[in-house]
């Protein structure tokens, strides 16, 4: 990989991987798991993602000069470490199918739905198969403008829904105990995180400005967990306990409130333009993942199509219907994200065992 992007690039693509979940997965999940308390595991999942973040951070400054697929090589042997890296490629699979449903399954039912869902897997698909065409550089890039729209379009959804909340909505607390919060904090971990961790298909040494990026990965951590923590915050407070269980994009269905000079009104259509936008840039890292492990340094434009065509063909497939969909979400999902973070743990791991040996 020859390109060479910044430390700021490079992080704004690790916010919005995070941001994307709270248009529907990671909020929707854990309103099931833990009710009107969803909010406080928003804020538990923050602190425990505090942990697998230093791991992305141990895992990116190892052998700087190495994508991914190439340390677990150099770690576990060639064999096993191909083993695993095909065990990552097919849960990246697994994600970018439920990530692309989702994103698509959202702009169906808000914004047309008199659409085929198909047609909208299909042109989401395509638009990122022409951007994985364009290389790692043009994603972070196009992450760049894109964390500055979201960051603005939240922070003035936010200044108007603040005069919607109502403190009340949020009772009772804590009504059966903490253990369900906790556990649902864990899973708005995994589903919240598991995205960030494609970033590491991209060298380190390829930074311009590589001293500055753990400083900047944990700067956007930070952000991005205020972000979904708010999000969760309000659309608890504004919808209250029963409505917030009903609908499956809480956040979007809060920013309806808004109503600019009393007579402009649906303005919520152009102020989720920045979850639509996270998602993409999410989906276009997950596939450039993919792209990047089994093809490596080779570049085929046939391969790109075939991979895009292949995730839709599967999200399409397999998740027939939403509701569906919703029970896979909060059901079986997380046990993929799990295994998934098992591996990267595996392969910290083995990182610091072999530079103790070092030592």
């Amino acid at each position: 990989m020859k390109e060479k992007i910044g430390s700021f690039q490079l992080s704004s693509a690790f916010i919005l991987c995070m941001v994307s979940s709270s248009i529907g997965l990671s909020l929707h999940t854990t309103i099931k798991l833990a009710g009107i308390d969803s909010y406080i595991s928003v804020a538990i999942g923050s602190l425990m993602g505090i942990l697998p973040l230093l791991l992305f951070l141990y895992i990116f400054n190892y052998k700087e000069d190495l994508p991914i697929y190439e340390k677990t090589k150099i770690l576990f042997g060639k064999m096993i470490g191909t083993i695993i890296n095909l065990l990552i490629v097919i849960l990246y699979v697994v994600i970018g199918g439920t990530v692309l449903f989702n994103l698509g399954n959202f702009i169906v039912s808000q914004y047309l739905s008199e659409t085929p869902l198909l047609l909208i897997l299909l042109v989401l698909g395509l638009t990122i198969f022409h951007i994985i065409n364009k290389g790692f550089e043009t994603i972070t890039r196009v992450s760049s403008i894109c964390v500055v729209i979201a960051v603005s379009f939240f922070a003035f959804s936010f200044a108007y829904l603040i005069r919607e909340f109502n403190l009340d909505n949020l009772k009772p607390i804590l009504e059966f105990g903490i253990k369900k919060p906790i556990w649902a904090g864990f899973i708005n971990m995994l589903i919240t995180l598991s995205p960030v961790y494609t970033l590491l298909i991209f060298p380190k040494n390829n930074l311009v400005n590589k001293d500055k990026i753990n400083r900047y990965i944990i700067i956007q951590y930070l952000i991005a967990s205020i972000i979904i923590f708010l999000v969760s915050f309000l659309s608890n407070g504004i919808l209250g306990k029963y409505l917030i269980s009903l609908y499956q994009y809480p956040g979007y269905i809060s920013l309806k409130r808004i109503s600019l000079f009393g007579f402009i009104d649906r303005i919520e259509n152009f102020l989720s333009l920045h979850w639509i936008l996270s998602s993409f840039i999410n989906l276009a890292m997950i596939f450039y993942y993919i792209k990047g492990n089994i093809m490596q340094k080779k570049e085929s434009k046939i391969f790109n199509l075939f991979l895009c065509l292949g995730i839709i063909f599967v999200s399409y497939k397999v998740f027939c219907n939403n509701t569906l969909f919703n029970n896979y979400t909060y059901k079986v999902y997380p046990y993929f994200l799990g295994i998934l973070l098992f591996i990267y743990l595996l392969i910290g791991i083995f990182i610091f065992v072999r530079r103790k040996r070092k030592n």
